[in-house]
């Protein structure tokens, strides 16, 4: 190489140009690979990284979800409904997830990524097959409460229990007597309410019970309320559990103000005690 400066010309040797020009290809090449070894490690160790918050945020959705489990186990222990099996859980509706080659090394991002994508699907299915449980458990409850609003299991008026069921002294001949209900006393007036659904099915004066009523609940239950003041029901009227349906009084064979309250199950009468939450007041 001939470089010409004014009056000077100054030769330069081929070799030492193609030297340099060589040197500086494979310094380039090294700056190069090294920092695309540099960018690829630190993509390396941010995957890691957020592999790691990913795994944390898993372990916490899926004790969140055990503990859902659990809850939800309870709830169906409560309704009635049987227990699902820890295989059924597990499985899903998805059939077994595929786990990842342990190949690849445990400590592998791609691993550990496939690790995680495998227990996300077993979670989302869990997560569906609880739903869909506690879809179950809602009617499940839903259809007790509609029969347990038959049941007769509220106490019909506020008062105290005078009287018990079963064998007695009658207060008015003194011969030992079967009481079939049993005797609220209350002061006059005191509201009586319908201790659960049920249809009208007589409303009445007798020489015994005085004014009556007797409700039907349409599942075997019937109950007679006696020595009433008023009657605020007609034959035929639906009831709701609480609804009002007469008035504390003294009518009939009565020596105070109460309420005689019978239930009937299928055609027997039974001891209402049994349905009523407290068995020393109401």
């Amino acid at each position: 190489m001939v470089l010409h400066f004014g009056d000077i010309t100054v030769r330069i040797p081929g070799l030492p140009i193609a030297v340099m020009l060589g040197v500086l290809v494979m310094v380039t090449g090294v700056v190069y690979v090294g920092a695309r070894s540099w960018v690829a490690e630190y993509r390396h160790e941010s995957m890691r990284e957020e592999i790691a918050i990913l795994e944390q945020s898993s372990r916490s959705s899926r004790d969140r979800l055990d503990s859902l489990i659990a809850s939800e186990e309870s709830a169906r222990l409560i309704s009635g409904l049987p227990s699902i099996h820890p295989d059924v859980r597990q499985v899903g509706v998805g059939g077994r997830t595929e786990m990842p080659d342990p190949g690849l090394g445990h400590d592998s991002p791609f691993y550990r990524a496939s690790r995680l994508y495998s227990e996300m699907e077993t979670s989302k299915r869990m997560s569906s097959l609880s739903l869909k449980s506690m879809e179950d458990i809602e009617r499940q409850i839903r259809e007790v409460d509609d029969r347990w609003q038959f049941v007769p299991s509220i106490t019909p008026v506020t008062g105290v229990i005078t009287s018990r069921y079963g064998p007695r002294n009658d207060p008015f001949t003194g011969l030992y007597a079967m009481h079939s209900g049993i005797d609220i006393a209350a002061a006059p007036g005191t509201p009586v309410s319908s201790p659960a659904s049920g249809v009208v099915i007589k409303t009445g004066v007798d020489s015994r019970y005085g004014l009556y009523i007797d409700v039907d609940h349409q599942n075997g239950y019937r109950t007679r309320f006696g020595h009433l003041s008023t009657i605020l029901v007609k034959k035929g009227m639906e009831l709701q559990r609480g609804d009002i349906i007469g008035q504390v009084g003294m009518t009939g064979r009565a020596n105070g103000y109460h309420l005689h309250y019978e239930i009937q199950k299928d055609g027997r009468r039974v001891n209402p005690i049994k349905y009523i939450r407290s068995e020393n007041d109401c």
